[in-house]
């Protein structure tokens, strides 16, 4: 089939030649059609439910609502795990499904159970998160303008109405979450004082908020041949409107809402602060949709606001704060330069060690061929462009070209072209078919770290397949047009002679003493193997945003102002450093928010210079020093795109996160303290944090159901009327032109601002009577739960900290044994989370995804070759062949991660492709009539060129990526180093270790098959 396959080409070069151009033209368009992000969607199926009662404390929402939704969410198919998280006001329960759960069908099914939950009078009604997350948040703006020229609820009113509604309306925005400012509303604030003094009771004053805004269809009416709808409007539109409103008839004289009650327009109660430069300003936070090409919606974006800034008031301004593209297109242009350069070292090094102009030529098209056809796989298979799958095509460069080196060079040996590509069709397809079975296995890899390396095994593998296609269909018609050698007039460049005719006394010295070679082979190599344990394991090697996020935490008790305060300082001291170029702040949480963070917890965004002296952990650090001189304020540094990756895959972006289970909030906080300061004794930890669990001054009501009875009240009827006197209730909305606004029921301020204003709220009674509610309840100040965490079904405390200067897995180790020893806890009540659980899972499918590469070569080798000795003798070298790619990381101070691991499985693919090779023409020379040794020797010198130009080819093109410090290229730079050190060591060892071994075991063969031809003699 393959025979036929190359002739056909052959006998229709035309064809080829044009379907080869036309799948490259093809490739070349869809691929710079793809989707760009700087990884790829990580994005896993994770929701979050917002349960909010403004009457109830932590206590009673863990009780009554995250309790009964966590047990109904449990027992959901694919969910991995359920925590909630329960404070003052708002309950947040959180679902994470396994990373492969269908995503609207996991949604759905969150949906129907909520539905099932029965809630406490007086609750919203669960918000279920949409059809996005952390990871999506690609673009955030502020709105900003001098309070002369507009204050902060216009400004809001701009971001809710006008940036909101236009935004949504670009292709690919999923959601704009506003913060900051004041949100506009219309309030009703009830005077007790004149509420008595005119008869009025507080139901009468809800029914009169209720009926001044309704409006209601009245069916239609026929008159003669017209039918006429009906609708009857009683909206109020204005603060008049509203004052205007009867609220009873006392003495034949109606009693206004304006009489007894205070209506004006003012800012609803806030939770959250945005803050940039000077002063406040309102954010606005951008969420695309799922699978939505990040630089397609920034730009449409980008557009949106500039049709916005025209239609702007004077001294309004709208800054982009962040923008996500500008990583894409940093992070993307520099991996794809590197492969570009790495792509001109291999041409470069084909012109110099082919001797050949013209094949050089024919071999170096066969480079932007193949690229160009990958595009066509890649849109099939679904794959964007992102820096996994530029990655993947920077170690497929040097593998591109060897299909065509092997099919030109034996073209340059026999002279007739369609024989040299049918003898060697068979070895390139098995060659190619090796590197194909090294990848594959990353398909096998599921949840984030499959979605993470599988595009760079589909670019890969599409790219090589693509070469070999263009290898045995195009390269040998072409060059039969081009290229007129005679047989055996094909020579060697002087660099490759002279280096063969170093190596013939070499090899032959290492074919005369194998039992040495392989001893110094073992020698270097069980070392390298020891060392290869101490280098420690991280997760994925940190990307250069070229901007920090620091979260600040302030204690539980601290107000919003003081927190705002606080934070003021830290931004000074940020400024303070030269590389800091801006600083903005957003605190807490927005009046309706997905994201119920707490009013204490600050997102400080930290935009750096890009001439910044100080990189990295060395900034870092100096921040660290500088923030801790603030008193009451922890930080946890890390970047923009990294705090959603983490936060997406272990719900926290701390590199540690030490979890502690128990009834007891009293227990848990003293075991929370002393794993904090077990923490802070492990070396490399910084940033310790453990969660408050410390009581919050509140004042408790408690009703005395004896003096309610005596006035004819239920407990609830006091509860309730406490519940609107001071936390309001939204009774109808306003509308103003298109906008609206909710209208909201409340004491005035000056009745709610202490103790004393709240014992001398009057209720009620039945009787028509008034009593003060010191008269009907007991006030106390007490001490409540700020917020209570839950996870697997039982309270928890996390102490969460940062691991610098030393890598993630040997930290965690150390810490595990220090916390089982110091904790002296049952085993099942404290784990280690974080980031360090997501490196554990990687690191736990990159090994399975080794041992079935490791499975598939064996099938394939010993297939091709029809020989278990001789398999063997390939797969037993290969540990020699990973010496360099070790001590190229312990050199350049690097662990193990993802990435270096998955250079490994590349530096795999080629040693073995190398033995193969080795191996099937010393058959083939045997096969002549040759004698083991002469054939192994003559294979070996043979070989010296195709081994050298692969090696170089290899290694010049991922030589960028290790060299030049190009944005975007710090992911991949650790499997550069593993494939650039190993190729060096792996070439070393084809050309010296693998023959000695080869000839070791062909020579214990040999004898023996003697020592049995002479027992059987004998016998």
């Amino acid at each position: 089939m393959l025979a036929r396959f190359i002739a056909a080409s052959f006998h229709k070069p035309l064809v080829a030649i044009v379907l080869a151009l036309a799948g490259a033209a093809l490739g070349a368009v869809w691929m710079r059609e793809l989707p760009r992000d700087v990884f790829p969607d990580l994005s896993a199926p994770v929701f979050n439910v917002i349960v909010q009662n403004p009457a109830m404390n932590a206590d009673e929402l863990e009780m009554r609502v995250a309790i009964p939704f966590e047990t109904a969410l449990s027992g959901l198919p694919s969910v991995r795990r359920v925590r909630s998280s329960s404070t003052l006001g708002v309950a947040q329960i959180t679902i994470e499904f396994e990373p492969d759960a269908d995503y609207p069908r996991a949604r759905q099914a969150v949906a129907e159970r909520l539905a099932q939950v029965e809630l406490p009078p007086g609750t919203d009604a669960p918000l279920l998160s949409g059809v996005t997350g952390r990871l999506n948040e690609i673009f955030e703006l502020t709105l900003e303008a001098a309070p002369s020229v507009a204050d902060l609820m216009t400004l809001r009113d701009l971001a809710e109405h006008e940036i909101k509604n236009r935004l949504l309306a670009v292709p690919g925005v999923a959601a704009v979450e506003r913060l900051g400012g004041y949100l506009r509303e219309f309030q009703i604030l009830m005077d007790p004082d004149r509420m008595a003094a005119r008869g009025v009771s507080l139901d009468e004053v809800l029914h009169a908020a209720r009926g001044a805004n309704a409006s209601a269809a009245g069916g239609f009416v026929t008159q003669v041949q017209m039918e006429w709808t009906i609708r009857a409007s009683g909206r109020a539109a204005t603060v008049a409107q509203l004052r205007n409103t009867v609220v009873a008839m006392k003495g034949g004289t109606p009693v206004l809402l304006g009489d007894v009650t205070d209506v004006r327009e003012a800012a609803a109660v806030r939770r959250g602060i945005a803050h940039r430069l000077a002063g406040e300003v309102v954010s606005c936070r951008i969420v695309k949709q799922f699978g939505a090409d990040t630089v397609a919606v920034s730009a449409g974006i980008r557009a949106a606001l500039g049709e916005l800034r025209a239609s702007l008031a004077p001294g309004v301004a709208i800054r982009v704060v962040y923008d996500q593209a500008e990583l894409v297109e940093s992070a993307l242009g520099g991996v794809a330069r590197a492969v570009l350069l790495g792509a001109g070292l291999v041409a470069l090094v084909l012109f110099g060690l082919l001797g050949n102009l013209r094949a050089a030529l024919i071999v170096t098209l066969t480079l932007p061929l193949s690229l160009a056809v990958s595009g066509v796989v890649m849109r099939a298979a679904g794959i964007g462009i992102n820096t996994m799958t530029l990655g993947g095509l920077a170690i497929a460069v040097g593998l591109l070209v060897d299909s065509s080196i092997i099919v030109v060079e034996n073209l340059l040996h026999r002279g007739h072209a369609l024989a040299a590509a049918t003898e060697v069709g068979r070895p390139i397809v098995f060659a190619t078919a090796v590197v194909v079975a090294v990848f594959l296995p990353l398909f096998a890899m599921t949840g984030i770290e499959g979605r993470m390396y599988k595009p760079l095994a589909g670019a890969v593998i599409a790219a090589v397949v693509a070469a070999l296609v263009i290898s045995l269909a195009v390269v040998p018609v072409v060059a039969a047009g081009l290229l007129r050698p005679a047989p055996g007039a094909a020579g060697d460049v002087a660099v490759i002679r002279a280096l063969k005719r170093a190596y013939r006394p070499i090899l032959d010295g290492a074919l005369r003493r194998t039992g040495w070679v392989m001893a110094i082979a073992f020698a270097v190599t069980a070392p390298a193997l020891w060392l290869a344990t101490r280098l420690g394991s991280d997760f994925v090697p940190p990307l250069d945003e070229g901007a920090i996020l620091m979260q600040t935490f302030l204690p539980a008790e601290a107000s919003l102002d003081e927190v705002d305060r606080q934070n003021h300082r830290v931004e000074d001291l940020l400024r303070a450093f030269p590389e800091v170029d801006d600083v903005s702040r957003r605190t807490g949480r927005a009046e309706r928010t997905e994201d119920p963070m707490p009013h204490t917890t600050s997102d400080v965004l930290i935009l750096l210079r890009p001439d910044r002296a100080r990189r990295g952990e060395d900034l870092e650090r100096a921040m660290r020093e500088a923030v801790a001189k603030v008193p009451g304020v922890t930080a946890l540094f890390t970047t923009p795109l990294g705090m959603r990756i983490d936060e997406g895959l272990g719900g926290t972006p701390a590199d540690l996160a030490v979890r502690i289970f128990g009834p007891d909030p009293q227990q848990l906080a003293d075991l929370g303290d002393a794993a904090a300061g077990l923490m802070r004794g492990v070396r490399g930890i910084a940033d310790v944090r453990a969660e408050s669990l410390a009581g919050l001054p509140q004042l408790t009501v408690e009703v005395d159901r004896d003096a309610a009875a005596r006035v004819g009240l239920t407990p609830g009827d006091v509860i309730e009327a406490v519940q609107i006197g001071l936390t309001g209730q939204r009774v109808s909305e306003v509308w103003v032109g298109q906008r609206r606004f909710d209208l909201v029921v409340v004491l005035a301020p000056e009745f709610r601002r202490d103790a004393k204003a709240l014992a001398a709220l009057l209720v009620d009674g039945h009787d028509q009577s008034r009593i003060p509610l010191s008269k009907l309840a007991r006030i106390e100040p007490s001490s409540g739960l700020g917020t209570i965490r839950r996870e697997a079904g039982s309270r928890r405390i996390a102490i969460e900290a940062s691991v610098t200067g030393r890598d993630l897995g040997s930290a965690a180790t150390e810490l595990g044994a220090r916390l089982r020893k110091g904790l002296a806890l049952p085993p099942g009540y404290f784990d280690i989370g974080g980031k360090v659980e997501s490196q554990s899972r990687a690191q736990h499918a990159l090994n399975l995804a080794i041992a079935l590469a490791l499975l598939a070569v064996f099938l394939l080798l010993y297939i091709a070759l029809g020989s278990l000795a001789e398999t063997l003798v390939i797969l037993a070298t290969l540990p020699s062949a990973f010496v360099g790619g070790i001590v190229a990381l312990w050199i350049a101070q690097e662990s193990w991660t993802v990435s270096s691991l998955v250079g490994l499985i590349g530096l795999f693919g080629i040693a073995v492709q190398n033995g193969l090779v080795l191996v099937t023409q010393t058959r083939s020379l045997r096969d002549e009539g040759r004698a083991f040794t002469d054939a192994l020797r003559e294979a070996c010198i043979g070989r010296v060129r195709p081994k050298l130009m692969t090696a170089a080819t290899a290694i010049l093109g991922l030589l960028p990526l290790l060299v030049l410090r190009l944005h975007g290229t710090e992911i991949e730079r650790p499997l550069a180093i593993v494939m650039v050190g190993g190729l060096v060591t792996s070439t070393i060892f084809t050309l010296l270790a693998l023959p000695s071994f080869y000839q070791l075991v062909h020579d214990l063969g040999a004898r023996g098959r003697a020592r049995a031809r002479r027992g059987a003699a004998r016998g």
